[in-house]
């Protein structure tokens, strides 16, 4: 028995060692030419019975030719173009053309060499058939063997668990790859069935696999299959184009199953896929439950900003500016200047811009934006056209406890650099601000609003840098975010930590708040009537954290509040419930940019203003918080600092340039200088 299965085993390597696919090819080719040879043998001996056949050579004759007329014919059809595994029935069509090309053709020849003697017509039609069966069979037949298609869909291997069996989201053309790739690579996966909305599809067939509902039915197909030993671990979804609602629906659905929700890559596209490995599902992530529409970014008026400029980045290992430097880098900047305080994180983003862009000229400097002459020595030497700065303390807890840092890094730095901008001679300088810096209620939302009427102000009172500020909302997956923190705490079996069961925040992916940085940056250099304006990124639909929270929970396949917990804690000191993108005293533009929209706010009198961050600037060397934090809300009245909701008293406001027409209503800023305060 032992030498019977040894003996298997070398004829089963010799076969895949010393049979090349071209010498599987041509075998294919001989298969084909015999299939004609018998076909047409075998017609004519059924039309003219087996003594003519024996005693007419010109019957031989006419066979001879016919199948040499197919040898010479089928190349031209590419029968054997293609690896018979992968046989469809594009195949089966080719061979139609093929055979019936050959027959009809071979008709009018016979006709002129022997006038249609010896040749019944019932033969050709009689071959017709046979050949489609004989040339068509073995490729399905083949096809169906590699694919065990003999067997149920994925039958369980001998080690098969309950995250082996799978259920399929749609039916459509990414189902039908996926259960043909899975048979193809022998997967231990059993396919218990198709979930579709469509009821046009119920009880219809996909490769032997049954349509058993839609989502509503997805619990009552869950326990029949349990019933059948058969426990499903995973939902696989198939539709392409799935939207986040029905997504989250999916999801919420099979979270009380303890089922995973995956979907598959867009496998029709060319390339996706190698025809000889597995297809890889993919984890849901909360960036597909969110569903925001991609934003095409204006190449042209990106690349016409960045190409061949020399680009500096603060904060460039950050979770925003390494995103930056990596969109940057494919721009072909002449310099791309990286700056960080943070060894490790610029040594990080470094190595990534080396190995994806080894031709770029990219620079890494450990520079604190706190240290004003290092950073005018820096710009003064690398003379930096376009300056990003994301360089920021951004976590509101950590900034109230320390705001004296916090006025340092996010006020006191950004008019360094911003400064080191203007000396350097930047065509443009782009500061990344956040949603926080509306009706701040903390000390970092205050700076960042500081930052950015500073930043108007400069863009007004000089005509040669372009000082343009980008504000938008959280970012998922940023460092210190509350989604980090969330798959900690669900590693460790929760629970999830929400402050308030209310409080909601708007979102969206860090690759998508860079690209709309470019964007605006992009836009912003082009548009001469911009100048003390405020580019704010559209964020669609704030979220709920709490619900955030469930669907994190839900995505690993388990029940909020039943598997993992969810507490609620309080907000903290310096918390808002909700975010604002505009102030009250702010009006709204849109840009004729998709995502992009224009905020047209007071703006500071530069002299008065930077009086006051030299204030501000003598109180922080001084370590004097009350001072600080005086001296910031006059530079900020609306900033109202609250303990957990009390908000403090008005602080008199600083005089401004471009003062609102009529309460609510707000001027446009006036492009006349700046008078001394």
């Amino acid at each position: 028995m032992r030498a019977l299965t040894n003996l298997r085993r070398a004829i089963v390597t010799y076969w895949q060692t010393s049979l090349s696919r071209q010498s599987l090819r041509q075998l294919g080719i001989v298969h084909d030419i015999l299939i004609s040879f018998v076909a047409i043998t075998l017609a004519m001996g059924l039309a003219w019975g087996l003594a003519p056949l024996l005693s007419i050579w010109q019957i031989w004759v006419l066979i001879g030719g016919f199948t040499l007329f197919s040898a010479i014919a089928f190349p031209f059809f590419s029968l054997n173009s293609g690896a018979w595994r992968y046989a469809s029935l594009l195949d089966v069509v080719s061979i139609v053309k093929a055979v019936t090309f050959v027959n009809l053709a071979f008709l009018v020849v016979s006709f002129f060499i022997f006038r249609g003697a010896y040749l019944p017509r019932t033969a050709l039609v009689m071959a017709w058939f046979i050949m489609i069966v004989g040339l068509g069979g073995p490729r399905l037949a083949y096809r169906l063997m590699k694919e065990r298609g003999t067997s149920r869909a994925g039958e369980p291997g001998e080690e098969g668990g309950p995250n082996d069996n799978i259920l399929i989201y749609g039916y459509n053309d990414n189902a039908d790859l996926f259960i043909r790739n899975a048979r193809r690579m022998r997967s231990r996966k059993t396919i218990v069935g198709i979930l579709d909305e469509k009821p046009k599809n119920r009880r219809r067939h996909l490769h032997g696999v049954r349509v058993l509902g839609g989502l509503a039915d997805i619990a009552k197909v869950v326990r029949h299959s349990e019933l059948q030993a058969l426990p499903v671990g995973e939902i696989v979804v198939a539709e392409p184009d799935v939207s986040p609602q029905t997504l989250s629906e999916l999801v919420a659905a099979a979270a009380p199953l303890k089922v995973q929700v995956k979907r598959l890559p867009d496998i029709n596209r060319t390339g996706v896929v190698d025809e000889n490995a597995p297809i890889e599902t993919i984890p849901v992530s909360l960036e597909d439950l969110l569903g925001r529409k991609e934003v095409d970014l204006d190449i042209g008026e990106v690349a016409h900003l960045i190409n061949n400029r020399r680009i500096a980045v603060t904060g460039a290992g950050g979770s925003i500016g390494s995103e930056l430097v990596r969109q940057i880098a494919n721009f072909g900047p002449s310099l791309l200047l990286l700056v960080d305080n943070s060894e490790f994180n610029l040594w990080s983003i470094e190595r990534q811009i080396a190995a994806d862009h080894p031709e770029l000229n990219c620079l890494g400097r450990t520079v604190d934006v706190r240290q004003k002459k290092r950073v005018d020595a820096l710009f003064a030497e690398m003379r930096p056209e376009v300056i990003f700065h994301a360089a920021a303390m951004k976590h509101v807890p950590i900034v109230e406890e320390n705001p004296v840092e916090g006025i340092e890094t996010n006020l006191i730095g950004t008019r360094n650099v911003a400064d080191a901008a203007l000396k350097a001679g930047a065509r443009a300088f782009v500061m990344v601000s956040t949603d926080k810096a509306v009706n701040p209620t903390n000390v970092m939302g205050a700076t960042k609003r500081a930052a950015e009427a500073y930043c108007q102000a400069l863009d007004l009172s000089q005509d040669a840098t372009r000082f343009m500020t980008v504000r938008f909302g959280n970012v998922l997956g940023s460092t210190g975010s509350v989604i980090p923190l969330f798959q900690s705490q669900l590693a460790r079996g929760g629970p999830l930590t929400v402050t308030d069961p209310n409080i909601t925040r708007f979102f969206m992916t860090i690759p998508e708040a860079s690209r709309l940085i470019l964007h605006a940056a992009g836009h912003g250099i082009h548009d001469g009537q911009a100048r003390g304006q405020l580019y704010v990124l559209d964020m669609g639909k704030p979220i709920r954290i709490a619900e955030l929270a469930e669907r994190l929970i839900q995505l690993a396949g388990l029940r909020p509040h039943v598997d993992i917990p969810i507490e609620f804690v309080g907000l903290r000191r310096g918390e808002k419930l909700y975010e604002e993108l505009f102030s009250h005293e702010e009006t709204r533009e849109k840009t004729g940019r998709a995502g992009l929209l224009v905020a047209r706010s007071r703006v500071s009198d530069v002299q008065l203003l930077s009086r006051h961050l030299t204030t501000l600037e003598a109180a922080v060397e001084a370590a004097d918080v009350d001072r600080a934090v005086e001296t910031l809300k006059r530079i900020v009245p609306e900033f109202r600092q609250s303990e957990l909701g009390r908000p403090s008293a008005p602080v008199e406001p600083l005089r401004v340039v471009g003062a609102p027409a009529a309460p609510g209503m707000l001027a446009p800023p006036s492009r006349q200088p700046p008078t001394a305060g």
